[in-house]
């Protein structure tokens, strides 16, 4: 297995240069890489431990085809595909420099109610072309989204980490999902409860799902089923009641409250049916807060005078003088 990662340093395909490691987890290292023929940075991914295995393979050249058909800006580019001298796969994508979500929550503890809106926004958008490509994505959470800072706009929101998705309400052979062996499919944080249940028809509600337990973590600042243990965090996920949003955020509008209780139902039909419909919600709620702004700008526009109006007595009138007449 260790000789299916390359070195630091190493060039594959006479292109692409490894820099440095940017991350690793348990089925997968990224490296952050030097183009040699384009002269940029991007960030190359290599799977552990799968080359000879012909259907993980396939799997992952499956996960480099899903996201190049893909083409939005919010979701992370695939910019080529190739085999290391080992005979690993490996993806060329966009080298995003920016932070994740989880780094932003965990250094402002909690995002104000317009910047997690507007996140929330762009993350919808990007799976709104996700689910119409018709894929399920299933591991929505704050680590797989990517604020990139740009100087003078809101940061751009980029959705990453493909290796779970799968194609929405199927489960045919050999349509397995890029996962390691005996891995949950998915975060317990952030699964759905017909994601604990493991349903073998999953659409994209569990994403919807998802993006509301991220909103609520991203507007408290709390995770919502944080727990010691997969089984206490999977029966909180079950059965736990979660303290309403405005009894931790008070300056949430109301209408927000319902609408993240709403994407967070544990009942898939009673939640928003599509990402856009949710989008919809958050727009209603981003145009209400507008309002409310205005009249308050224009209440304190209006002030009443801070002292007294005093009438003041006309001037003495002057006697008139006759005029000089000519004798």
């Amino acid at each position: 297995m260790s000789s299916q990662v390359p070195a630091i340093g190493t060039l594959l395909v006479n292109r692409y240069e490894l820099v440095k490691e940017l991350g690793r987890g348990g089925c997968a290292i990224v490296f952050e890489a030097h183009d040699h023929r384009l002269s940029r940075m991007v960030a190359v991914k290599i799977p552990i431990g799968i080359a000879g295995d012909t259907a993980k393979m396939g799997r992952f050249a499956r996960e480099a085809r899903v996201i190049a058909s893909i083409h939005h800006p919010n979701v992370c580019a695939v910019l080529d595909s190739g085999f290391t001298e080992d005979g690993a796969p490996f993806l060329v994508m966009e080298r995003l420099f920016g932070e994740s979500l989880r780094a932003t929550i965990n250094r402002a503890k909690q995002l104000g109610v317009g910047e997690a809106i507007a996140i929330g926004l762009q993350l919808l958008s990007a799976l709104d072309a996700v689910h119409a490509a018709g894929i399920v994505h299933r591991d929505i959470k704050p680590d797989n989204v990517i604020l990139v800072s740009r100087g003078g706009c809101d940061p751009l929101v980029k959705l990453l980490d493909f290796g779970l998705c799968r194609r929405a309400a199927r489960r045919r052979d050999g349509e397995d999902t890029m996962t390691c062996d005996g891995a949950i499919v998915g975060t317990p944080e952030y699964m759905a409860p017909e994601q604990v249940l493991g349903s073998t028809s999953l659409d994209v509600r569990v994403d919807i799902y998802a993006v509301g337990v991220v909103l609520y973590e991203a507007l408290t600042g709390e995770r919502a089923f944080l727990a010691k243990t997969v089984r206490d965090i999977l029966s909180g996920v079950m059965n736990k009641r979660i303290r309403p949003l405005r009894e931790v955020r008070k300056d949430a509008p109301r209408s927000l409250e319902v609408v993240v209780a709403r994407a967070m139902d544990r009942d898939p039909a009673r939640r928003p049916q599509t990402a856009s419909e949710l989008q919809d919600d958050l727009v209603a709620v981003k145009e209400e807060m507008a309002a409310a702004a205005q009249r308050r700008s224009e209440a304190e526009a209006w002030e009443l005078p801070t002292t007294r109006f005093v009438r003041r007595p006309p001037p003495p009138r002057r006697p008139m003088r006759a005029p000089n007449r000519a004798s």
